[in-house]
């Protein structure tokens, strides 16, 4: 893990020098910032449906009717869902806090 955050680091410091070369700050620090959430959003999304997907998985393993019932309940579908929810949900939550700054430093002006 840590020689994968030290690549992820790496891409997105080269990546944020690279806009800063050939575009203006302004710009080249939005998509720094876009890049890093689409990113983190990617990697929340996968993780989620991975969880789910093994939850789901291991009801199996304490009983066959048990299993059964929850697959019967939760269709197969729900890791997709709950993720996309999840994913969503981030995203107005960023777009909310991203609404107060504005506001806040508009008021600074």
């Amino acid at each position: 893990m840590p020689k994968l955050a030290s690549f992820l680091l790496s891409v997105f410091s080269g990546f944020a020098a690279w806009l800063a070369k050939y575009l203006t700050q302004k710009i080249a620090v939005t998509v720094a910032i876009v890049a890093i959430a689409t990113a983190l959003f990617v990697g929340m999304y996968v993780t989620v449906r991975t969880l789910v997907a093994a939850a789901i998985g291991g009801a199996y393993s304490f009983s066959p009717m048990f299993g059964a019932g929850i697959a019967m309940v939760i269709s197969p579908r729900t890791a997709g869902l709950l993720s996309s929810y999840v994913l969503f949900w981030s995203a107005c939550e960023l777009y909310k806090w991203k609404v107060n700054l504005v506001q806040l430093w508009t008021k600074t002006i």
